[in-house]
């Protein structure tokens, strides 16, 4: 049954409307990241190549929060949600389908960002190499982990909070990152409370490799597998607080 409403869910991810228009505005966006290039006074491929990776990964959560923080609640409104439940299927097999469904959409709109951005880079005569998929696979690892958080944010809010407050996790989840770099100068108790209030947000700054790729910054197999196991933990503790807090809630 979770296969079942997976299935469904990412068919009718691809199809929805703003998915579609959102990959329509990447493309149109990475043609114009040329533009920006020119501009620059650096190395404008260098540039391009930063420009469109930070795009597929702007698009891309952008993509995971306007889709996942409705997914639940047009399941409620529409009340088809009472239909799926009447059967023998527990809650979380439900919110799980939902996910896995919602990732695999997710996966395949960034499949097409990134072979997007890779021919756009190799018609305009930037460098095109394997770091940059490999920073492609990351961004879509952080990807994934801001649809379970956009997932788990509306089962506590309305889709609009939810939409919000996810786009405040992925700005702090970034900044999260340089952390240790900006606290030295605080008390030893004051780093602690900014340290146990950072460890509840994701620190995005993991997949972002992308700004290493551009310079062909290699990527140690142990450092992956962490970053890999570290999205993966995130995903998981999420997924699990969106069933625990569907389960309560009274449809």
């Amino acid at each position: 049954m979770i296969w079942v409403i997976a299935t469904a869910t990412c068919k009718e991810l691809v199809r929805s409307r703003t998915f579609l228009v959102l990959i329509l505005i990447f493309a149109v966006a990475v043609g114009l990241s040329r533009l920006i290039g020119w501009i620059s006074s650096t190395d404008g491929d260098i540039v391009t190549t930063d420009v469109v990776f930070s795009l597929q990964s702007v698009f891309g959560v952008l993509v995971a929060v306007a889709t996942g923080t409705v997914l639940m609640q047009s399941e409620i409104q529409q009340q088809t949600l009472y239909t799926i439940l009447s059967r023998p299927l527990e809650r979380w097999h439900f919110v799980v389908g939902k996910y896995l469904g919602l990732s695999a959409g997710l996966i395949i709109g960034q499949a097409a960002m990134l072979v997007i951005g890779l021919l756009y880079l190799a018609v305009t005569g930037a460098a095109v190499h394997g770091w940059l998929v490999l920073a492609g696979l990351l961004t879509t690892v952080e990807v994934l982990v801001m649809a379970a958080v956009s997932l788990c944010s509306t089962m506590l809010s309305t889709p609009l909070l939810a939409a919000v407050l996810s786009l405040i996790i992925y700005a702090l989840g970034h900044a999260v990152h340089t952390l240790p770099e900006l606290i030295h100068h605080l008390g030893h108790g004051q780093q602690l409370v900014v340290s146990v209030i950072a460890s509840l947000i994701p620190d995005l700054g993991q997949f972002a490799y992308r700004n290493d790729a551009v310079y062909r910054t290699p990527l140690m197999p142990a450092d992956l597998a962490v970053r890999l196991a570290y999205g993966g933990l995130w995903i998981a503790l999420l997924v699990t607080v969106t069933v625990a807090v569907f389960r309560r809630r009274q449809l």
